[in-house]
């Protein structure tokens, strides 16, 4: 697995905003933010990327099927910078996001 430094995290994290801004725009009724990148280990012992997308909006205006998507269309560029391996991803609404998650995960926004 590659290693998951600040930079890294950082490719990843604009690879994922490009591919949201390609349909939502910055001011639209959607807003992203934060996008955060989780290393964890699968039951096997297998490492893997865990992406969670936090949207502040109303999730009727995400198309399901795109959302379910993201990890196919984000993959080649990912595989391109070394990172062929499994990823997971979550849309998390603002309010879950600051209310239960927020706190972990501040160190790596």
């Amino acid at each position: 697995m590659i290693e998951l430094t600040k930079e890294v995290k950082q490719q990843v994290i604009d690879i994922v905003r490009t591919d949201l801004a390609e349909t939502y725009t910055g001011d639209g009724p959607i807003v992203f933010d934060p996008v955060v990148i989780d290393p964890r280990i699968d039951p096997d012992g297998e490492p893997y990327f865990h992406i969670y997308v936090v949207y502040d909006g109303d999730d009727d205006l995400m198309d399901v099927l795109w959302t379910a998507d993201l990890i196919r269309r984000i993959r080649p560029q990912l595989e391109a910078m070394g990172i062929p391996e499994t990823l997971s991803k979550s849309f998390v609404e603002k309010s879950e996001w600051d209310e239960i998650m927020a706190d972990r995960y501040r160190e790596s926004l």
